[in-house]
C-alpha cells in the first residue's frame, strides 16, 4: 500500500463525532438537534457525511461504463445555509453519448412535536434541463426544510466518457464532517493524480490493487443438417483494478477572504490525468499530450473550419470597410459591428455551439460563435488576428495538458508590435478590455500554422481614476463645492456596469450614498461611447459635513472616495491577494478657509510604500495663506500578492485610512 501526500500546510482539529450511522436513512436525533457546529461556530451548514464511490463497470454486450455512486447528508443550522438544500448535478454530453443521472432519491430529516419525522422527495420535484449541446442539468430541492433540518440525498452517474472522471471535490465553503472517496480503475487505463496547489490541505491518499472478475454466458450453435442446436458456455475475463482511497474526517471550510480572485480555486481536489490505456491484445497507447499537440488538436478540429469561412459576411465586411485602410480603425469598425450584430446568449465554450453561419443569420450565439467570427472577419480585413483560448475562474487552472481545461475564446489581433485582446460579448468592453470572467491569469493562443503560446490575461494597462474638488464653507458654515470626476480603462467599464441608469436615476443614488448631501446640476459625459472616459461633474451642499466644537470648525476634507475601512482585518492571511487590474487612483482637493478664520490645524505630508515601491501611497499637503491643497494618490500597477506580503498590506491599508480621516481645523481670527 501506498500513501501519497500532498505535500501542503495545513492542520486538523480531531473532533470527537457523536456516534453515527452514515447508512441511507439512518439519520439520527442528535444530527437533528445539533444548534451549532463545535469545530465552526460560524457554519451556516455542515456536509456530515459525503461519499463517492466511482468503478467501471463492465457489459458483455457494450463494454464498459464508468459509474460514480453519491451519497450526500447535509445539516442546516439556520436560514442562511438553505442554498445547501437546492442540488445541481451537470452531465456532459457529445453527439448522441451522454452521462446520465439516475437513482436519485433524498429526505429531509425534521424533530416535529418531539419525534423525527421524514418527508420523500418525489419525482416531480426532480428537473431535467439541457444547459446547451455539451450539458445537461439535474435540479432538485428538498421539501420541507426549515432551521435544524438533516437533509440526505444520493443519486449515481453513469457515463460513456470512460476517460473522464474528472474533479473529485474534497472541500467546500461549508465544513466536512466525513470524507469517503474510492475509485477504483481496471488496469486498462493508467491515470496520474494531480492535487490543487493552491489548496492548504493535506489528503493521504491510498493506493491499493485488487483483482475483478466479470463471468458471462457464450452460446454456440451447431447444425447437423436435421436439427439445430445451441451450447451454452461460461466464459470469465479477469483483471487487476488500481484501487484508490480516501478516507478524511474534519475537512474545514473555505473561508471567504477579501480580493479573492475566485475563491472555489482554492479548494481541495483531485484531477484525474489519463496517461495511456492498454487493452489486451493491443499496444500501448500513450496519450499524454504537450499543449502544442492540444491546441493543435482543437484547432484542426472545428475551430479551423470555421475560421476559414468568410462569405456569410463578404459583403458586410467590405461595405463597412469601404475606403478604410488604417488598421486601428478597421478593428473598432469590426469590433462594434459584431457586438451590435451577435448577442451572447450567456453559454460558453471553446467551440461553436451551432456554427458561425447560423450565428450571424440568428444574430444570438455562445462565446465561441462570437469571438471565433470576430477573429474570422479580422483575417479577412488582412490583419493578423489568432483565437485565445481560456479557462473561466469557475472552471478553474489547467494544470496539465487538456483539451477539457479550456471553456472559452477570445480574440487577439497584433496592432503595432502589440497584442490587443478582444471579446464582443460584452457590450462594455472596449478595445483590449476583458470582462472580469475571461481574466484567469493565462489564455492559449493559437496561430492559424498551428503553433501556440501562452498570453497574460490579466491587464498590464493601469486604469486610473481622477477626483478634482473644491470646497469651501458658506454663511451657514455649511460645507459646499465643486466635484468633477474622471473614470479611464477599467474604472470606466465598472462604472457603466454599476450605473447604467439615467441621470436622474445615479443622482438619487448618489444623495442615497452620501447622506446628507444634496447634488446638483450633474453631468455625465460618455455613457455610451466605450471608447472614451467617462467624465462626470456636479456641485453639492453637505450638512453634517463639518462638526464644530468650542467655535473651532472640524472637517475631514475626503469626501466621497476616502478609505474609511481596512478591508485586511484578520490576523491571517490563507489566500493570495488579487486585486482587480493595476490601477492609479488621483485625488485633488482644494479648500478655502471662509472670511474671518485661520487654518490652525492640517494635515501632513506622508509616503508610505510596501515591497521596495511595488505599491506607493502618496499625500502632499501644501498651504497658502486660507488655501490648502491636498493631493492623494494611490498607485497600484500590481495585481497579484502572495499571503506573506498580508501584514505589509494590512499596515499599508491602515496608513491609508489614518491619512484620510485626518481633520482640518479651523478657529476664529
Amino acid at each position: 500500500m501506498k500513501n501519497y501526500y500532498f505535500l501542503l500546510i495545513t492542520f486538523f482539529v480531531m473532533n470527537p463525532l457523536f456516534s453515527q450511522d452514515f447508512k441511507f436513512g439512518k439519520v439520527s436525533e442528535e444530527e437533528v438537534l445539533e444548534k451549532v457546529h463545535p469545530l465552526d461556530s460560524a457554519a451556516n451548514a455542515v456536509i456530515l457525511y459525503k461519499s463517492e464511490d466511482t468503478y467501471y463497470e463492465l457489459n458483455q454486450n457494450t463494454g464498459f461504463t464508468l459509474v460514480t455512486d453519491v451519497h450526500e447528508r447535509i445539516k442546516i443550522y439556520n436560514k442562511e445555509g438553505f442554498d445547501w438544500a437546492t442540488k445541481e448535478i451537470t452531465a456532459y454530453q457529445s453527439g448522441s453519448d451522454r452521462q446520465k443521472i439516475i437513482n436519485v432519491k433524498g429526505n429531509t430529516y425534521n424533530i416535529v412535536n418531539g419525534k423525527l419525522e421524514d418527508e420523500k422527495l418525489h419525482k416531480d420535484g426532480i428537473f431535467d434541463e439541457e444547459v446547451n449541446k455539451y450539458r445537461l442539468k439535474t435540479k432538485f430541492t428538498m421539501p420541507a426544510v426549515t432551521d435544524g433540518s438533516v437533509i440526505e440525498f444520493s443519486y449515481t452517474i453513469r457515463s460513456p466518457f470512460l476517460t473522464r472522471i474528472g474533479d473529485t471535490r474534497l472541500q467546500y465553503t461549508i465544513p466536512v464532517n466525513r470524507m469517503e472517496v474510492k475509485v477504483k480503475i481496471p488496469e486498462f487505463f493508467g491515470f496520474k493524480l494531480h492535487s490543487n496547489l493552491k489548496s492548504g490541505l493535506i489528503f493521504n491518499i491510498d493506493k491499493s490493487g485488487d483483482t475483478f472478475r466479470y463471468t458471462y454466458q457464450e452460446s454456440n450453435r451447431r447444425n447437423n443438417g436435421w436439427t439445430m442446436s445451441s451450447n451454452y458456455s461460461s466464459n470469465s475475463i479477469d483483471y487487476k483494478l488500481d484501487v484508490y482511497e480516501i478516507n478524511q474526517d474534519d475537512i474545514p471550510a473555505l473561508k471567504e477572504e477579501p480580493f479573492v480572485d475566485y475563491l472555489e480555486n482554492y479548494a481541495a481536489y483531485i484531477k484525474w490525468e489519463l496517461m495511456f490505456t492498454k487493452f489486451p491484445n493491443s499496444p500501448v497507447k500513450n496519450l499524454t499530450e504537450s499543449w502544442e499537440k492540444v491546441t493543435k488538436t482543437i484547432y484542426d478540429g472545428s475551430l479551423g473550419s470555421e475560421l476559414d469561412q468568410e462569405r456569410y459576411f463578404r459583403k458586410d465586411i467590405d461595405e463597412l470597410l469601404k475606403g478604410v485602410s488604417n488598421p486601428e480603425t478597421k478593428v473598432a469598425l469590426i469590433y462594434g459591428f459584431v457586438k451590435k450584430k451577435v448577442r451572447w446568449n450567456d453559454f460558453v465554450g471553446c467551440y461553436a455551439e451551432n456554427g458561425l453561419k447560423s450565428a450571424y443569420k440568428e444574430g444570438v450565439g455562445n462565446c465561441a460563435d462570437i469571438n471565433l467570427m470576430l477573429t474570422a472577419m479580422l483575417r479577412y480585413a488582412g490583419l493578423t488576428a489568432n483565437p485565445v483560448l481560456i479557462s473561466t475562474p469557475d472552471n478553474g487552472i489547467p494544470v496539465f495538458p487538456t483539451r477539457n481545461g479550456f471553456n472559452y475564446v477570445v480574440s487577439c489581433v497584433e496592432l503595432q508590435d502589440q497584442t490587443v485582446l478582444l471579446d464582443a460579448t460584452d457590450p462594455l468592453a472596449a478595445i483590449g478590455e476583458l470582462p472580469k470572467r475571461a481574466r484567469n491569469f493565462q489564455g492559449r493562443l493559437i496561430r492559424e500554422e498551428g503553433s501556440s503560446d501562452w498570453v497574460d490575461l490579466i491587464p498590464n494597462t493601469v486604469s486610473e481614476e481622477k477626483v478634482y474638488m473644491y470646497l469651501g464653507l458658506n454663511d451657514s458654515l455649511k460645507l459646499e463645492g465643486k466635484a468633477s470626476k474622471a473614470h479611464q480603462g477599467l474604472y470606466a467599464k465598472r462604472f457603466r456596469e454599476n450605473n447604467g441608469m439615467s441621470d436622474e436615476k445615479y443622482l438619487e443614488k448618489l444623495e442615497s450614498k452620501l447622506g446628507g448631501f444634496t447634488i446638483s446640476e450633474l453631468v455625465v459625459d460618455n455613457k455610451k461611447d466605450i471608447s472614451e472616459n467617462i467624465r462626470e461633474a456636479y456641485t453639492f451642499t453637505a450638512k453634517n459635513a463639518v462638526e464644530e466644537i468650542n467655535g473651532k470648525i472640524y472637517l475631514q476634507p475626503f469626501l466621497f472616495d476616502a478609505v474609511r475601512e481596512n478591508p485586511f482585518k484578520a490576523d491571517e492571511r490563507n489566500y493570495p491577494i488579487f486585486f482587480d487590474f493595476p490601477s492609479l487612483q488621483n485625488e485633488n482637493i482644494t479648500f478655502v478657509a471662509p472670511e474671518g478664520y485661520i487654518l490652525e490645524s492640517v494635515p501632513e505630508s506622508g509616503i508610505f510604500q510596501l515591497n521596495g515601491g511595488e505599491v506607493k501611497y502618496t499625500f502632499l499637503v501644501q498651504q497658502s495663506g486660507s488655501v490648502l491643497s491636498i493631493r492623494s494618490t494611490l498607485d497600484l500597477p500590481k495585481t497579484y500578492f502572495t499571503p506573506e506580503d498580508y501584514e505589509g498590506l494590512k499596515k499599508f491599508y491602515s496608513q491609508i485610512i489614518e491619512k484620510q480621516t485626518e481633520a482640518i481645523v479651523l478657529s476664529k481670527i
